[in-house]
């Protein structure tokens, strides 16, 4: 039969026919030495429908070779995609549900402003790739953990809880890090191999959410209360920087973090 009517038959369309020729995934029977005109046989019916189902299920061109192998990389292949399947609903419910719950009522994030003292601080600068590396991330606590137990040999321990901020790399406009700080009693000595600075006094806004709070948190986003305290600082006619913002643990008496409170110093 001709490659028109085979892909009448199988619901591949001739392009791909041509495309699946190319990639040596399914190969007419015959092709006339003279017109060059594809002919295939009944007996290529099931692979043309496994490679149809698998466009259906979007799995991935190149994993197709698998499905005309043997039975048992077919079987692991398309397991495997079905578990992607599953993860990729799962990741679509999720923003669904969020986005349902942005079209409701929003949350309304209360902000204060309130007067903060000097303070002095150390910190390691980690890299903010938007990976969830678990190793990377297992590496930037111990950065920190070693910070804290240096900080404390030399007799200036930590007196507060850590924060943190993200900026743009020097001299990029695309590199994003994160500073890690230690407010601390007095600022290290000049040839430590980290960063320090001292916050000056002034009026800071802020705004706090707990860990158990609820609220809607779009993937790949700051948390809407940082997102709110921007807001409410620009309709005080504040500019503020992505550098300007502290992320400051929220501790319980035992010490153990419970939240998160945002903090932006204003111009006075």
């Amino acid at each position: 039969m001709s490659i028109g009517e085979f892909a009448q038959l199988t619901g591949l369309s001739v392009k791909a026919l041509r495309l699946y020729d190319e990639r040596g995934l399914l190969s007419p029977a015959m092709v006339d030495p003279w017109s060059r005109h594809r002919r295939y046989t009944a007996a290529q019916f099931e692979q043309a429908l496994r490679l149809r189902s698998a466009r259906s299920a979007d799995l991935p061109l190149a994993e197709m070779p698998a499905l005309i192998a043997d039975e048992g990389g077919a079987a692991a292949t398309l397991a495997a995609h079905r578990a992607r399947l599953a993860a990729e609903r799962e990741r679509q419910d999720a923003a669904l549900d969020t986005l349902e719950r942005l079209l409701a009522e929003p949350v309304q994030w209360e902000t204060e402003v309130r007067r903060a003292a000097a303070q002095h601080w150390a910190g390691v600068v980690l890299p903010a790739d938007g990976s969830d590396d678990d190793s990377a991330n297992e590496q930037a606590n111990e950065l920190f953990a070693q910070l804290w137990q240096r900080l404390s040999e030399a007799g200036n321990p930590p007196v507060g809880p850590f924060w943190t901020t993200i900026r743009t790399a020097s001299e990029s406009e695309t590199e994003i890090q994160v500073l890690c700080c230690w407010p601390v009693a007095a600022l290290p000595p000049g040839d430590w191999d980290v960063e320090s600075g001292t916050i000056e006094p002034g009026a800071e806004l802020v705004t706090r959410w707990r860990f158990d709070q609820d609220a809607p948190v779009v993937d790949g986003a700051a948390h809407p209360a940082v997102l709110a305290l921007l807001a409410a600082a620009e309709r005080r006619g504040a500019s503020v920087s992505l550098a300007q913002v502290r992320q400051i643990g929220l501790l319980d008496e035992e010490g153990q973090p419970v939240g998160v409170e945002v903090a932006v110093r204003l111009a006075e």
